[in-house]
């Protein structure tokens, strides 16, 4: 998946068109030009050695600003352990990396055993990276090469997101800190879908 997320961008030569229409139609993200792109970039973590690796780290800017984006890639696999499976024999240093990942993305207060733990990291990834760029935005994109539901897991996107108290939509960019900015940055998310190149 990550190497198809690379071929994609790649061909386009920057963002590619599917991603443009969906910047398109916001507001915010309109003209949106890249100016950044790294495969399999690693963000540093808090509690443990094993940092977050994106399958893209992206800069892009428009005239309202720099957005810093990551980039989670899927074909059929899921986004691994539920926070409860990964809870287990949980040592304090997952006690504090969870802890923190919530303060973060300023997660709502609800019940997150069944949500997946990478979704977690990952929007944490494109805040921390945003903050270290001096971005306006932070965003992140599941860019899914499966359009079937019941392979491409969009019902876990779906779950972490409506979290934030918004619907959750395909191909339209979702802003997800309604209730005011995360340390400074507006906080987005997107899912589109590719084709395999």
């Amino acid at each position: 998946s990550a190497q198809s997320a690379a071929e994609s961008w790649e061909k386009a030569n920057g963002i590619p068109k599917e991603i443009l229409k969906s910047f398109d139609q916001h507001e915010c993200f309109k003209d949106s030009e890249m100016l950044l792109a790294i495969p399999e970039f690693k963000v540093p973590l808090p509690g443990g050695n094993a940092p977050s690796q994106n399958d893209l780290l992206v800069v892009t800017t428009n005239e309202i600003g720099l957005t810093l984006i990551t980039v989670e890639s899927k074909v059929k696999e899921d986004f691994d352990k539920t926070i409860e499976e990964w809870r287990k024999d949980c040592s304090n240093g997952k006690i504090e990396r969870l802890d923190i990942l919530l303060k973060t993305i300023n997660y709502p207060d609800v019940n997150i055993d069944n949500l997946r733990y990478q979704l977690f990291h990952r929007l944490a990834s494109s805040i921390i990276m945003a903050e270290k760029f001096h971005a306006k935005n932070a965003m992140m994109i599941v860019q899914s090469f499966e359009e079937n539901d019941a392979l491409n897991h969009f019902e876990d996107y779906k779950n972490f997101i409506s979290s934030y108290k918004v619907v959750p939509e395909k191909e339209k960019i979702q802003q997800l800190n309604l209730d005011g900015k995360i340390n400074g940055i507006d906080v987005y998310s997107l899912w589109v879908s590719s084709k395999m190149i």
